[in-house]
């Protein structure tokens, strides 16, 4: 007995080892699958950037659900071609809307920049080099929606226009935008005229018919090619976790808690806070369910007979068949009696 218990001993750090490796190859298989898909749904790599900055907020104070804003994880689709994006005005027709306004949100890159920019497409045009542009986008709005100019007079053909003033745009639908096409600094270039939901907000408040601030300019007119993705879900103040460990100019530079100009707002550290000890005491919680299920729950559920349980009982083994010769009380047959 002594042996066997030694052998038994022996035997346990090997059974230990071999049961994390294999725990280890499951966890890892699992990650692998996970990110898999993601990739395999985005076809883009990473699927998930940082929000570093407010430029999306539709807020200076707090951070709303379904809306980007500092510190958020959002997931990002590859774009396939132009019609993959759908800018505001096309949304604006279609009533296509995503993160609390018309159009798509892209993350996109500048030769200025290396942080990707994340912002909504408004437009699409065709950037010539006298800075007049053709943007057939407006073709799609009602004529009371938008107004144009060309280098002689105001017109109604999208064409080799000098401006565009499009109304009642912002997530408060509150601002008359007006877009210089002269301005963006470019000689000839065909793409996306972006702008930031906050960006628009903040410099236009108190404008009461015009605004021409407010949009991306200065040599920012993504092309297809510069685009990395669209914006396809998030995943609210995750990211802060990110930007509190790798701090940036636009975010967090003063550590876990950084609100303001160069913060999160308060109630996206708030929640991000309550995610945390949720998730880790989370084990516990299953726990102690578990635990209650199956000491008051389960004892009252009713008794499930399932089919084969049924046919595995009603075929007993060789250990509980009787022997005849017990029950008659007259011993077996071709047995040797006594005397």
């Amino acid at each position: 007995m002594a042996r066997e218990r030694q052998d038994r001993e022996d035997d346990e750090p090997e059974h230990f080892w071999r049961d994390l490796a294999k725990d280890a190859i499951i966890a890892g298989a699992i990650v692998a699958l996970f990110l898999g898909g993601l990739y395999v749904y985005s076809g883009v790599w990473p699927p998930l950037v940082v929000v570093e900055s407010s430029s999306m907020s539709h807020s200076d104070a707090e951070s709303k659900l379904g809306v980007i804003d500092t510190g958020d994880m959002v997931f990002q689709q590859t774009v396939s071609g132009r019609a993959a994006v759908v800018t505001y005005i096309e949304g604006r027709v279609t009533g296509y809307a995503t993160y609390g306004d018309y159009g798509d949100v892209i993350i996109f890159r500048r030769a200025t920049s290396a942080t990707p920019i994340i912002h909504r497409a408004i437009m699409y045009i065709e950037l010539h080099p006298d800075g007049t542009a053709n943007v057939p986008d407006l073709l799609s709005l009602p004529f009371g929606e938008w107004s144009a100019r060309n280098r002689t007079a105001s017109t109604r053909v999208p064409e080799n226009l000098t401006s565009v003033t499009i109304h009642h745009m912002g997530f408060e639908q509150n601002i008359n935008m007006t877009f210089s096409f002269g301005g963006f600094g470019l000689t000839q270039r065909s793409g996306f005229v972006t702008m930031g939901d906050h960006n628009s907000w903040s410099e236009c408040q108190g404008t009461v018919s015009d605004c021409r601030v407010g949009y991306d300019s200065i040599g920012t007119i993504p092309r297809l090619q510069d685009i990395q993705g669209r914006a396809r879900g998030e995943l609210p103040w995750i990211g802060l976790i990110k930007l509190t460990l790798q701090p940036t100019d636009t975010c967090c530079p003063r550590g876990w808690g950084t609100s303001g100009p160069d913060g999160a707002p308060k109630n996206s550290w708030d929640n991000l806070l309550v995610t945390l000890v949720f998730l880790a005491a989370l084990p516990f919680i299953l726990e102690y369910a578990s635990r209650g299920w199956t000491r008051f729950v389960s004892p009252r559920l009713p008794e499930i007979r399932w089919p084969w349980g049924r046919s595995r009982a009603a075929k007993p083994g060789p250990e509980f068949l009787d022997d005849p010769a017990e029950d008659d009380g007259m011993p077996p047959r071709g047995g040797l009696s006594g005397p």
